[in-house]
């Protein structure tokens, strides 16, 4: 069984969409409030792999949530 290699994201692909660049090597985030305190965090790495939270009121919790998951995904 052949493996699909798969190209990854340049930095410039990634960091308009996902401007908070600087937490966790290879990883981007963003947070959006998509409602009066209701907060969405999505993160994303450069092979394409996808993270989020949803918080109320407390985005900064759920953006940390995000990063310390984006973390042990990327040192497993």
């Amino acid at each position: 069984m052949d493996k699909n290699r798969v190209t990854p994201a340049s930095h410039e692909q990634l960091i308009r969409d996902y401007p908070i660049a600087d937490r966790v090597p290879g990883w981007y985030f963003r947070v959006r409030e998509k409602s009066a305190s209701l907060w969405d965090v999505e993160g994303r790495d450069t092979y394409g792999r996808q993270i989020s939270r949803s918080s109320v009121i407390d985005e900064e919790r759920a953006l940390q949530e995000c990063i310390d998951y984006a973390r042990k995904i990327s040192e497993s």
